[in-house]
């Protein structure tokens, strides 16, 4: 730019002094014309790149979703419904993994299911047994108490024999015994309900997780879009632990997303970027050709400015490299434009502040943009 100016202002003195002759050559107007229109050059081109943002690091980007089965048990592809590069629905089928293993596993749990099930109810049926003898060996007990306090009073009034005695404190110690027998009974019962409930429990969330896995062997498009790259075939093995991604769905730009062109900018100036600014955009797929459009938002972090929690402190803030940050923005024909994710582009920010500066900018933008025919 700066060639471009200098040769524009060598042509006007040119024409000033050598071809109409307009003014007379002295050595007062040489160092005038020498010096001012060269400081002028530089003033203009300072202003420029400050107030008026411009760069050559702006992308197209396209929403993606990695296809990862989620099966805890890796199972076999059945078949790939996908075709690459055909548009897709959301909801629509991609591919199917052999559902009999997870078949095989639902009918497992749900037998072990109605197992535990009846085995509460026996546990619970259990319960009332032991309450019925519980209540026959507590009526024995009080029987028993009463008939050896009945003979202890007997045998010191000499009413009653040492046997008699005996034979009542045996059958006492047998009824307490039995008393204390029958409550651990109980005891037991109770604990094997809750045993039953907890298996139960425990064979409804295996149950649950089975089905999920039994619903996973139908894998379906997360939304509008298409596959693209596929090389999943039927007989591969997908899942399991440590599964990783089987193909990349790309997703149709959302409508907030349209026409949207994300532009990295230096720090010496990005401060004076705000949302609503006018834009110019020269698109590498459309040589030539300059789309207006208006900042959507500025995004004011970066990964230099994020520390990674860890043990370990940290021996430096970030990297070396000058740390750049994104503008999202919104083109005034984007929805009417084919705008392929990846696709490269020049931006240009036009700020409020010395709006004249910004002329090399234009210049600037177009020149690239004329120059994308050939290279």
């Amino acid at each position: 730019m700066s060639w471009i100016l200098g040769g524009i202002y060598c042509g006007v003195l040119w024409l000033v002094f050598a071809k109409f002759k307009l003014l007379k050559l002295s050595l007062p107007v040489a160092i005038v014309a020498a010096s001012v229109g060269p400081g002028l050059i530089v003033a203009l081109l300072f202003c420029a790149q400050y107030f008026h943002p411009f760069t050559s690091n702006a992308r197209v980007f396209q929403g993606t979703v990695p296809i990862v089965p989620q099966l805890r048990q890796a199972g076999r592809v059945l078949e790939v419904i996908a075709t690459p590069n055909t548009p897709i629905k959301q909801g629509e089928i991609l591919f199917t993994v052999d559902p009999v293993p997870y078949d095989n596993a639902v009918a497992r749990l749900e037998a072990s299911l109605k197992e535990a099930e009846q085995s509460q109810a026996v546990a619970e049926a259990s319960i009332d047994l032991a309450k019925a003898t519980l209540d026959r060996a507590t009526a024995n007990f009080k029987f028993a108490t009463r008939d050896r306090d009945r003979l202890e009073k007997l045998f010191a009034a000499k009413s009653a024999s040492q046997q008699d005695l005996d034979t009542s404190n045996n059958r006492y110690a047998e009824a307490s015994a039995t008393t204390a027998q029958a409550d651990a009974s109980l005891v037991q019962a109770e604990l094997s309900v809750d045993l039953a409930k907890t298996r139960i429990a425990q064979t409804e969330t295996q149950l649950a997780d089975a089905k999920y896995d039994q619903q996973q062997t139908v894998v379906t498009a997360p939304g509008d879009g298409f596959v693209t790259n596929l090389q999943l075939r039927k007989g591969m093995m997908v899942g399991g632990a440590g599964g990783a991604a089987v193909m990349s769905f790309i997703l149709d730009t959302s409508e907030q997303n349209r026409g949207v062109v994300v532009a990295a900018f230096n720090q010496k100036n990005y401060l004076r970027i705000k949302p609503g600014q006018y834009t110019e955009v020269a698109l590498h797929g459309y040589p030539g050709k300059i789309f207006t459009g208006r900042v959507l938002n500025v995004i004011d972090v970066s990964g230099a400015g994020q520390l990674t929690a860890s043990g370990v402190l940290p021996s430096e803030l970030g990297s070396q490299q000058p740390t750049m940050f994104a503008v999202r923005i919104k083109l005034d024909e984007g929805n009417d434009l084919r705008l392929p994710g990846g696709s490269q582009a020049e931006v240009a920010i036009y700020t409020e502040d010395l709006q004249i500066a910004g002329i090399p900018v234009m210049f600037l933008i177009r020149t690239q943009s004329w120059i994308r025919y050939v290279m």
